[in-house]
């Protein structure tokens, strides 16, 4: 496993973890149609994580991967007519003829992708750090031309927000447009690693920009938590400990693998049960002091946010 692949990895479990806890949260306690709008965007980002965290680990089997591939693109394919719609919605800017045609095309291109008459995910590319799914012609040549179409409704999201940002008076209202505005900015950033299926050859790209998914997906629970975004103000400490320690297991465990795997695989083998072994090992080792010390940290941080509980 290269450092991309493990690295890569890591922040899409991390993201995808982010993302399913807070469209649980949106989920639970939204009424209005901006939430459930808002909760299918968390939907798919988290199918973006979840599509990028399997064909890392499964990253070797390549007839795997565009199983994968699909579990991406397929949801994806829906991002900027939930954006757009919920930007709308959130602003209480009804835009109907627009939002009608970007949800048109989404579902037209949702269904050429079911069928495969828009094309499909064939094969594989074998690049330096590692193997990635690989559309066919027609697909790239179709993400291509609707790409200008897709962006111009991302970007006119992104401007309403904004000149809402600066015609706002509310000092909270103002804060929260600001947290969802920076959040859908990084998310419009990460989606630039699509240049790897276009036979690209970019190692940092992948972990850069799923790195800013974890990082648009962490701001959207900082403004849940401490600002009451979506006026969501409950939140549970436990399921924060134990998401940021399931997190820490994925790290620990594939890092002392790779080291593992990388130094003293000669002595027993590549494939061998031991090093599984001596990974759990590490990772009930350095987890057992960590608990109790995370627990206290994150009581504190909740503590000082004034959290309801």
């Amino acid at each position: 496993m290269s450092t991309t692949v493990l690295v890569t990895s890591i922040t899409s479990f991390i993201g995808f973890a982010l993302n399913s806890i807070m469209l649980f949260l949106v989920v639970s306690r939204g009424r209005k149609i901006y939430h459930y709008l808002f909760s299918g965007f968390l939907f798919i980002c988290a199918f973006w994580d979840l599509g990028i965290f399997l064909s890392m680990i499964r990253n070797s089997h390549v007839n795997e991967l565009p199983i994968y591939g699909n579990i991406v693109w397929l949801p994806c394919i829906f991002m900027f007519a939930v954006i757009f719609h919920f930007t709308c919605s959130y602003l209480n800017q009804p835009r109907k003829k627009r939002t009608i045609f970007i949800w048109t095309l989404c579902t037209i291109i949702f269904i050429m992708g079911l069928t495969g008459l828009g094309g499909k995910i064939i094969g594989v590319y074998n690049y330096s750090w590692g193997n990635i799914y690989r559309p066919d012609s027609m697909l790239l040549i179709g993400n291509l031309a609707g790409g200008p179409v897709f962006y111009y409704f991302g970007l006119a999201s992104l401007w309403f927000l904004y000149h809402a940002y600066k015609q706002e008076t509310s000092s909270l209202r103002k804060r929260h447009i600001l947290y969802i505005l920076v959040s859908l900015l990084i998310v419009h950033l990460a989606t630039s690693k699509i240049a790897i299926l276009y036979n690209i050859d970019i190692a940092f790209l992948m972990p850069t920009c799923m790195f800013l998914n974890d990082l648009a997906a962490a701001l959207i629970a900082i403004a849940i938590i401490k600002e009451g975004l979506f006026d969501i103000t409950i939140i549970v400490k436990k399921t924060t400990v134990y998401s940021t320690l399931v997190a820490l297991v994925v790290f620990i465990f594939s890092l002392s693998e790779h080291f593992l795997a990388t130094y003293v695989a000669e002595i027993f083998g590549e494939e061998s049960f031991y090093l599984h072994v001596i990974s759990i090992a590490v990772v009930i080792g350095v987890l057992m002091p960590v608990r109790s010390r995370l627990e206290r940290r994150i009581e504190s941080f909740f503590s000082r946010a004034k959290v309801v509980i």
